[in-house]
């Protein structure tokens, strides 16, 4: 199963935590799957169907897409602790370097990855054979 913390559609993350497949709530509104599936993707009008998927998530009809559970969203989104700085030196061109960035930072994680970059590059050169060393 999904990961829902990773799920920012709406429709999708509340089916998911009230652990229906579409095929499920698709028999609850008296559609086929697929015309669910174009509802859940943002492709057809959800507007008849408001008030029985409101039913079926136990909210009210104007926060189905919407409130709650975009608060949710947006907060397991802000609260991802999961960081990536990556970085990568040329092997024939001293002083480039290929950065991989991914996530959120704080200003000191920020300024403390990029004062550890700089002083990787002072720190490590290489020799005409493509051979890295450390510099010192």
């Amino acid at each position: 199963m999904n990961n829902i913390k990773n799920i920012t559609n709406p429709l999708e993350r509340r089916r998911l935590q009230f652990g229906y497949s579409q095929q499920e709530i698709s028999k609850l509104l008296g559609i086929t799957q697929s015309q669910y599936s174009r509802i859940e993707k943002g492709d057809s009008d959800p507007n008849k169907h408001l008030k029985k998927l409101s039913e079926i998530f136990n909210c009210e009809p104007n926060e189905v897409f919407q409130g709650k559970i975009l608060r949710e969203i947006e907060d397991d989104f802000l609260n991802d602790p999961t960081n990536n700085f990556q970085r990568i030196f040329h092997e024939r061109k001293p002083g480039y370097v290929n950065l991989k960035i991914d996530g959120w930072f704080t200003k000191k994680q920020i300024i403390d990855n990029y004062e550890m970059l700089i002083k990787e590059l002072d720190e490590w050169k290489v020799n005409e054979d493509g051979i890295r060393w450390k510099y010192k």
